[in-house]
């Protein structure tokens, strides 16, 4: 088989696997990973590898091993991008996987903003370029506004879904858009929103937390010695000196 018929064949699954497919998941990062072998400088075949390892990443329950492979499929797709920074199809993948991880853990939604601002940018320049690579343009339109949406960037938000508004046909859609408009009306233009922070200090947090328990444990049953923090030595002197005062007080009275 050609570079290509092996390619399509891992895309049938991807898309397979994106729409809750387990073994075809599975499938198609054996078949990624024997393709990056035989074609090692491919960006293609590194980014759908790479998107495929999210996908594997979602179903993981432990949280090292779902961090593991989000990481590296993360790796991958940003290797791709910068290898081919102007391929749409690789730009899609990385924005949509990126999509997909929650900001609070990953913090990857100036990854979705950069590739999808980008992506439709292209349709701007040439009408029916997302069209011709079986992406709606609404949708992700509607996505881009999301992610703004996710990392308090209001004003953004309210400039893509007004967009968006005005040119889609689709009532249901039309009729969404004003319902979150209205909900960000009186917002500021950008919102610190709490809680984003990385898996990997929530889990380094964690380990901290049992490591400090596990001591405290030891040293109540006297199988540790746990050190008093010391004190300055200028404030030993200052203790010393106040002490003696109050003896030579108390003497001459």
């Amino acid at each position: 088989m050609t570079f290509d018929e092996r390619l399509d064949k891992i895309k049938s699954l991807y898309k397979e696997g994106a729409n809750g497919n387990a073994a075809a998941v599975q499938e198609a990062n054996r078949l990624s990973e024997r393709l990056r072998l035989d074609y090692p400088a491919s960006p293609s075949a590194e980014a759908y590898h790479g998107s495929i390892m999210i996908l594997i990443a979602r179903e993981k329950t432990n949280p090292l091993e779902r961090l593991k492979w989000a990481k590296n499929g993360l790796k991958l797709l940003d290797k791709a991008v910068a290898a081919a920074p102007n391929d749409s199809r690789i730009r899609y993948l990385r924005g949509k996987s990126s999509y997909r991880l929650p900001e609070k853990h990953f913090q990857r939604t100036r990854t979705v903003i950069e590739d999808y601002s980008f992506l439709i940018n292209q349709e701007l320049l040439q009408e029916g370029h997302l069209g011709a690579m079986g992406v709606d343009y609404s949708k992700l339109t509607y996505d881009l506004g999301e992610a703004y949406h996710r990392i308090g960037r209001n004003e953004d938000t309210v400039r893509c879904w007004t967009k968006l508004e005005q040119q889609t046909e689709d009532p249901e859609l039309r009729q969404l858009l004003r319902q979150k408009l209205q909900s960000l009306e009186g917002k500021p233009a950008i919102e610190h929103i709490q809680g984003n922070e990385s898996l990997k200090s929530i889990l380094l947090e964690k380990a901290a937390h049992a490591t400090g328990h596990l001591l405290l444990k030891l040293a109540k049953n006297g199988m540790i010695k746990v050190a008093l923090p010391m004190v300055p030595k200028k404030e030993n002197e200052r203790k010393k000196e106040a002490r003696s005062k109050r003896h030579k007080k108390n003497k001459q009275h």
